[in-house]
């Protein structure tokens, strides 16, 4: 109907919420009637956010930037708590970060976004361990799967992938030198459209009562969700124990230091020349009763 939200998904653990709130019944119990939708390529989740196929999406910082600088201004509602890996190949020499941070570590080819969070949340995990960014050389794979087989299989020395994908990398014998877990917050949010936040703001204020229902339900005992979201994640039954499953925060939306320094490194990196302001991407107009 009219008045349904649709609402995108990538394979990783921050769409988690969203998963759990759909299964226990917590939309429908706030009277929002919400269809979810997996992608696993974020150009095709992008295309159907600005052709209003999807009102809203689990996306981040780095694309709501860039889709404000040229002029679709979606609106950021909250941040979300994913999780990403940096592994390396099975017969790669770099097996642990003080390999990474060996003199003899010039450039890696690593698989990932040039435009995106995952090269943004890469420098600031080899950050993190004081390690140089400068040796990762971007090899542009838009596909997940794609950038795992990639990596397993050598053709790329390195890979940034999402949780719980890494896991599956990691029983096929990748190495896992760091995680997002070092960063103090991955620039990953739920962002919905100016049309939907113009005309289902009541049902995006039920679709967050839900979320964070589901929040507190996935805290309080994460064990019992692994199944659901192994099935509605698509994930290999192999990773159903293994899977890292964050602690969740309550909807929030991002502090301007967190938007400013995601502006800043995407001027660093010459991905865009002026930055929209915080105001004009960040809306807590959803989370407000």
């Amino acid at each position: 109907s009219a008045q349904t939200l649709r609402v995108g998904m990538m394979p990783a653990v921050n769409s988690i919420p969203l998963i759990v709130a759909d299964a226990e019944g917590y939309f429908a119990a706030e009277g929002v009637s919400v269809e979810l939708e997996m992608f696993h390529n974020q150009l095709y989740r992008e295309t159907a956010l600005q052709t209003g196929r999807i009102d809203g999406s689990v996306s981040d910082l780095i694309n709501a930037i860039n889709a404000g600088a040229g002029g679709f201004a979606v609106q950021v509602t909250s941040i979300t708590d994913g999780l990403f890996g940096l592994v390396t190949a099975p017969n790669s020499r770099i097996r642990s970060i003080a390999d990474w941070k060996a003199p003899s570590t010039r450039s890696v080819r690593v698989g990932l976004l040039r435009d995106s969070i995952i090269f943004y949340s890469a420098e600031r995990m080899l950050q993190a361990h004081g390690a140089d960014p400068a040796t990762i050389v971007p090899v542009t794979t838009l596909q997940v799967p794609t950038r795992m087989e990639m990596v397993v299989a050598g053709q790329i020395e390195a890979a940034m992938l999402p949780e719980p994908i890494t896991r599956v990398a990691m029983a096929r014998g990748a190495h896992l030198i760091t995680d997002s877990a070092v960063m103090e917050q991955t620039p990953g949010v739920l962002l919905f459209t100016p049309q939907a936040m113009q005309n289902k703001l009541p049902q995006v204020r039920a679709f967050y009562r839900a979320y964070n229902q589901a929040v507190e339900a996935v805290n309080a005992d994460p064990d019992r969700f692994r199944g659901l979201i192994v099935s509605a994640g698509g994930f290999p039954p192999m990773v159903e124990q293994s899977m890292v499953i964050p602690r969740f925060q309550a909807a929030r939306v991002p502090s301007e230091a967190e938007f400013l320094d995601v502006v800043n490194w995407m001027r660093e990196q010459n991905l865009i020349t002026t930055a929209p302001a915080y105001r004009t991407v960040v809306s807590s107009a959803a989370l407000s009763p």
